[in-house]
């Protein structure tokens, strides 16, 4: 019996020569993705479907193009050995152009499959406490209306027979009969209170609105009395008709200012 051993990577040449070619299917260019093909002149190579590694293109320009012997790690570390796509033809039957067309396709898909801007969602409030919840006011409407729309809707409660919530419910219907005079009392005391604060607050505004009226009032008869002491003098000039005497001097010039002309010699 004999067992084939699985081939170690060893060193090899920079430029691979051997006319070994694998017995594997032909690895057709077309069938890959674009972006894993470089069909550019001088660099022909693809990602090893084994492997999945850049491994270059040899005898492309031959009849029997495959890839080069290449390993699966580097020579000498642990687990490196002989890839078993190594000498493994390919089927060019992809142009350039062809290609390039492909990539560029490949590009444009990808770029419109990019998610959009996220547009978060506003927060709501977090909902309260027990403890922070204010229940609704107890009236009397509000118990018979409750008290009713159970009774309608529940099949338990006929006649004289009641479920839990229907007893419940009619207990405190009853209970808020009884209380009924004793909060309309609290309720007009309270109605009273507020109209007493209510006339207060009224009689307290127009108290002031009163005293800043009083006080502006005076403020503008001060201003006016101010404005007339300082125009009394001229006013009571100008009003005065005097008879001035011949050769009198005007009460605009000074007692120094000479009346006669001076002579220059000559």
């Amino acid at each position: 019996m004999t067992t084939t051993a699985t081939p170690t990577a060893k060193r090899r040449k920079t430029r691979t020569r051997t006319k070994r070619v694998s017995n594997r299917p032909a690895i057709v260019v077309s069938k890959l993705l674009p972006n894993l093909i470089d069909l550019l002149p001088g660099t022909e190579s693809l990602v090893c479907p084994d492997c999945e590694t850049w491994c270059p293109i040899t005898g492309q320009n031959g009849a029997t193009p495959k890839l080069v012997p290449h390993h699966t790690n580097s020579a000498g570390t642990s687990e490196a050995r002989r890839c078993s796509g190594s000498n493994r033809r390919v089927l060019l039957d992809l142009t350039i152009p062809q290609w390039h067309q492909l990539l560029a396709d490949a590009i444009k898909e990808t770029s419109s499959r990019r998610a959009t801007k996220v547009l978060r969602k506003p927060r709501s409030a977090p909902a309260l406490a027990t403890s922070q919840m204010t229940p609704p006011p107890i009236t009397l409407e509000t118990t018979r209306k409750a008290y009713r729309a159970h009774t309608k809707g529940c099949g338990t409660c006929t006649g004289q027979i009641r479920c839990a919530e229907g007893r419940r419910l009619a207990e405190t219907y009853v209970r808020v009969v009884r209380q009924e005079p004793r909060r309309q009392q609290i309720r007009a005391a309270v109605a009273r209170e507020r109209a007493r604060f209510d006339r207060l607050y009224v009689a307290r505004a127009a108290k002031s609105r009163a005293a800043e009226w009083a006080m502006q009032a005076e403020t503008k008869v001060k201003a006016n009395e101010l404005a007339k002491k300082a125009g009394t003098a001229a006013e009571e000039f100008n009003n005065v008709c005097r008879i001035r005497p011949v050769g009198a001097l005007s009460e605009f010039r000074g007692p120094h200012v000479p009346l006669t002309h001076l002579r220059i010699a000559t």
